[in-house]
């Protein structure tokens, strides 16, 4: 149901909600679901990665989110989703809430998805120095407990 400040005889307004719609459909993915929307999200990645890799070439400024040296596909997919998504069809919403669950609730699906795969990706990407002391941190560590250990049981033979 429309809202009923919103007047569907105009013109105008008509033709700014079809391309609100178009919008929404054409930057729909997120609501898709997991299965179809993720195979989509690499290409779409892969684009960005090979523009940007051609304007490097060029000595051409590049856009943040299409430098391959710094995007992730969690953090490209939750800035998208949080900064345009969500406001969008939200906003959408309000006008018609009956399309609140169908689009709405796949993206805030998506967002938990990518979150999580972004906070899983960075306790695997612990700079290697930092796997490295602790590594060392262990074999001192192994160390000290081995002789601890070698010093009683020398000292109960003695």
């Amino acid at each position: 149901a429309v809202v009923s400040t919103q007047s569907t005889g105009n013109a105008d307004h008509r033709l700014l909600m079809m391309m609100i719609f178009l919008k929404v459909a054409d930057i729909s993915n997120e609501a898709r679901p997991m299965d179809v929307s993720e195979p989509w999200v690499e290409c779409l990645l892969q684009e960005f990665f090979m523009q940007s890799d051609a304007e490097k070439l060029e000595g051409l400024p590049v856009a943040p989110f299409m430098d391959r040296d710094t995007v992730t596909k969690p953090s490209a997919q939750v800035g998208f989703i949080q900064y345009v998504l969500i406001p969008l069809y939200e906003s959408l919403a309000r006008l018609f809430p009956e399309i609140r669950e169908p689009i709405l609730a796949p993206v805030n699906r998506a967002f938990e998805y990518y979150s999580d795969m972004g906070r899983k990706q960075k306790e695997l990407d612990t700079p290697t120095e930092l796997k490295e002391e602790e590594k060392l941190e262990r074999k001192i560590s192994n160390n000290e407990s081995e002789s601890s250990t070698s010093q009683v049981s020398t000292g109960s033979k003695e």
